[in-house]
């Protein structure tokens, strides 16, 4: 893999630690519209409407509309789209990366839905664009939640119990090229901890090296990690996102972060 900054980090490597991990995929960096780092992207996205097979990906090859995922824990369609568009607003406000509603399902970049074979949490799929040379972009990438476990607005301690904004907003890290860098510290880190509510400084500069900095916007990061991004003492207590220990799985087409 591709390692900008440690998979771990501790006291005697604070220095050297950069908080974030971009995503290898065939041997190479991956990102939207364009291979080169810094240059900015706007992204589609849509909700599943009706079953979607796509076969070759992992875990989120079948598909269902995201109703399925959430209706059982008493949320409605207004409230997850809320949030859905609350963790693409995470991402905008720091990066020259910008995401767009439509209602083509089959055109949209990143398509959002519920598992139809329920495995872990949540997942996401990545797909390279094929025929664009030998520095491919991503060309599509699915979300999908489990439906047969719970999920809430807003944080209050059940960690066996994910904030769905949190949780998409993680996902849509790894939908625009990013992998998990360490245990805990990030919001891009394996472990569901809800020890930080928005982005933090590694997240930050990943998604700054890929598409570049959102003019007039000042970066910041919310409580949680110190400087750098360093991992808390405790980055191993936590639940983790998907299933394993963090682990990226990957085939020659798709990626499949957790």
């Amino acid at each position: 893999m591709t390692l900008l900054g440690c998979s771990a980090a501790g006291a005697e490597d604070a220095k050297t630690f950069l908080g974030f991990r971009l995503l290898d995929l065939e041997n190479q960096t991956v990102k939207w519209r364009t291979p080169t780092f810094g240059r900015s992207a706007i992204v589609t996205y849509a909700f599943a409407t009706a079953p979607v097979e796509t076969p070759g990906s992992r875990n989120c090859a079948s598909m269902l509309p995201p109703a399925a995922a959430y209706d059982a824990s008493k949320i409605n369609k207004r409230q997850f789209r809320s949030e859905v568009a609350a963790a693409f607003r995470m991402w905008e406000k720091v990066a020259d990366i910008s995401f767009r509603e439509t209602r083509d399902t089959r055109a949209a970049g990143i398509l959002i839905g519920a598992q139809a074979r329920p495995l872990g949490r949540a997942f996401t799929n990545v797909a390279l664009k094929q025929g664009t040379g030998e520095k491919k972009v991503i060309g599509r990438s699915l979300i999908c939640i489990n439906p047969k476990q719970p999920w809430k607005v807003g944080f209050d301690g059940r960690l066996g119990v994910y904030d769905l904004r949190y949780t998409i907003a993680h996902e849509i890290g790894h939908a625009i090229g990013l992998d998990h860098p360490s245990a805990a510290g990030q919001l891009m880190s394996y472990r569901y901890d809800e020890k930080q509510t928005g982005l933090q400084p590694g997240d930050i500069q990943g998604a700054v090296l890929l598409y570049g900095p959102r003019a007039n916007t000042r970066r910041f990061a919310t409580t949680g990690a110190g400087a750098g991004g360093v991992p808390s003492s405790d980055a191993n207590r936590g639940w983790p996102f998907g299933i394993g220990d963090g682990r990226v799985t990957s085939s020659p087409k798709a990626i499949d972060p957790r």
